[in-house]
């Protein structure tokens, strides 16, 4: 995985990854969603060929690196409940 700051203000950061497949890029969007700090969260494919992934993020005035840190948590927990609850109904 390499991850590359693009962008970076007071209240946004935008990110490209490689080598890191969307869905792992959706479950922290989602995470996000839920954080009142965060205005706008997106996801993007960059070029196929390339196989790049964009993450941009914009917060309420709020440092983005720690909201970022803080969604990533918050995604952690989750695959943590799927993981126990699918292992409880396939048991």
């Amino acid at each position: 995985m390499e991850i590359s700051v693009l962008n970076k203000t007071e209240n946004s950061i935008e990110l490209m990854f490689k080598n890191v497949d969307f869905s792992l890029l959706r479950i922290v969007q989602h995470a996000l969603l839920e954080d009142k700090r965060v205005k706008n969260i997106s996801v993007k494919r960059g070029h196929p060929l390339t196989k790049e992934l964009y993450l941009y993020l914009l917060t309420d005035g709020s440092d983005p690196k720690q909201v970022l840190k803080e969604g990533i948590g918050r995604a952690r927990e989750m695959t943590k409940s799927l993981k126990a609850e699918l292992e409880k109904a396939l048991s």
